[in-house]
């Protein structure tokens, strides 16, 4: 597998793999949009063929300079001819050109680059500043050109590109218009870009009708357990909160895990980067089960940290086995998992945790595939066989867990996939997972 980084990839193409069902079809048809074609400097143009409610002499879209001060206002785009119709014009244009506004609107999605800007609006001697989204829809008024379409999708923050024929159009539907655009739906673990056919109505209400991801790219997530970890089940008034619970106390045992990774690796002579790897994942696991806790108490759970019989320094055959299914496979695919949650959690907290989460996880069963590498040759072919077999075994167990019922309140508040979701997500990730294991390790 040739790749600087073969965990994303093999992370991303399951999760791909596992979310196409939830797509449906064949995907979006964008062949029936109308292309839209760019202003000057390549811009998506929102005046040009914009019919307002009230005619006006001139309008001008300008970019105001954000609250940090980093961008220098400019004007966008124009349409009409400036005070052609006031008595006095150097006093017309005296203020709009002094035009702006401690507010201001955004256009279209935004993740970094996130400027304001305003709407100026000229008839005779008035000049009239525009700052928020709502002044610009009333100033708009029914929607009932392709371009007031556009602006109405933009203003509701979604990005309608131009000269892209796959990701921005618009189409007349009877009396309302579909408008073909795309937006960021998540922006790490793994970075999201989703396309939607949106239905804008004649008063400017914008709705969702198709969605389908076209971009995901990075990237969970109960941690490495420890060998000698007792068995014991979360506790709580709801299943959401015992599910935390369970979930902190697993990170908490993590920590434990990680302590005793980084130990028994130096005790075997390995690298010292691996080791300082774990270490760092090990205090990594310490803010995990914090933010489970809290997780967990915000839906009634009941915390028990977790017991842990103390084991002597393993061979580097059972350190192996045991980095092969807790490492390589169970943190791998509890990454993936997390990954997932990050996306359908109802709750926009859980989705913050577990896309935080999701990332270090990730991290984590790098350097899980890191040490089979750095294991590998110092074992016997017998022992390297075994180490396989128990990899196997524990994607046969994933695969068997993923059978399981799932309670709705967990899929909905959580965000954890449905049985046929998990059964998805398990068997696309053992089919990658046994394809790619050979180049794995970075």
């Amino acid at each position: 597998m040739a790749s600087s980084n073969p965990i994303d990839k093999i992370l991303l193409r399951v999760l791909s793999l596992s979310l196409a069902p939830l797509a449906g079809g064949c995907g979006i048809d964008t062949s029936v949009f109308e292309p839209i074609p760019c202003a000057s400097e390549g811009r998506t143009p929102y005046l040009a063929g914009a019919e307002p409610g009230a005619p006006a002499d001139y309008v001008e879209l300008r970019m105001i300079a954000s609250p940090s001060g980093a961008m220098t206002p400019s004007a966008l785009e124009s349409v009409g001819e400036k005070c052609s119709g006031a008595a006095d014009r150097p006093a017309c244009e005296e203020e709009i050109a002094a035009a702006t506004s401690t507010k201001g609107f955004r256009l279209g999605d935004c993740v970094d680059y996130c400027p304001d800007h305003i709407l100026i609006v000229n008839t005779g001697d008035e000049v009239t500043v525009l700052d928020t989204r709502d002044a610009v829809r009333a100033w708009l008024g029914p929607v009932d050109a392709p371009a007031d379409a556009v602006l109405a999708a933009s203003l509701a923050g979604y990005t309608v590109r131009c000269s892209k024929p796959d990701e921005g159009g618009v189409r007349p539907d009877g009396d309302a218009y579909e408008v073909l655009a795309t937006r960021y739906t998540a922006t790490c673990a793994p970075i999201e870009r989703t396309l939607y056919v949106l239905g804008v109505d004649a008063g400017g209400g914008v709705q969702e009708l198709e969605t389908e991801v076209i971009e995901s790219e990075s990237g969970a997530c109960v941690g490495r357990r420890p060998a000698g970890l007792l068995r014991a089940a979360g506790r709580g008034a709801t299943p959401v909160g015992a599910y935390f619970a369970n979930v902190a106390r697993l990170e908490a045992a993590s920590v434990w895990a990680f302590d005793v990774l980084g130990r028994e690796l130096a005790h075997h002579g390995a690298p010292r980067p691996l080791v300082e790897r774990a270490r760092a994942a090990g205090r990594d696991e310490v803010r995990h089960a914090r933010v489970m806790r809290r997780l967990s108490a915000r839906y009634g759970g009941r915390w028990q940290p977790p017991r842990v019989e103390p084991r002597p320094v393993r061979s580097l055959e059972e350190l192996a086995i045991d980095n092969a299914t807790e490492g390589c496979v169970r943190e791998t695919y509890g990454a993936l998992v997390g990954m997932w949650q990050g996306r359908f959690a109802r709750d926009p907290l859980v989705r913050r945790v577990m896309a935080r989460v999701a990332r270090d996880e990730a991290r984590h069963a790098k350097l899980s595939w890191a040490i089979d590498v750095w294991a590998r040759p110092r074992l016997s072919a017998a022992e390297r066989r075994r180490v396989d077999e128990a990899r196997r075994g524990a994607l046969s167990a994933l695969e068997e867990e993923a059978r399981r019922e799932v309670a709705p309140a967990l899929v909905v508040h959580a965000g954890m996939p449905g049985r046929e979701a998990a059964r998805r997500l398990s068997r696309n990730f053992a089919e990658a997972i046994v394809a790619g294991a050979a180049g794995v390790g970075a």
